[in-house]
């Protein structure tokens, strides 16, 4: 069943390893690979549509 705010997937812009949310992340928050480490931002051209969200890199 899928809600109107189900989380996307998305990936590590750095290693492409998929990066689980746990649905409380906000745009412009920090996100952590779990298998790189890599840093990355939360990004999206709309707050309330997960759709539009991705990772990008955080140099």
């Amino acid at each position: 069943m899928e809600t109107a705010t189900s989380i996307p997937e998305l990936s590590c812009p750095i290693c492409n390893a998929d990066l689980p949310l746990a649905g409380d992340e906000r745009l412009g928050e920090s996100v952590y690979c779990t298998y790189c480490g890599a840093p990355g931002i939360l990004v999206g051209r709309d707050k309330n549509d997960p759709e539009t969200w991705d990772i990008e890199e955080d140099i």
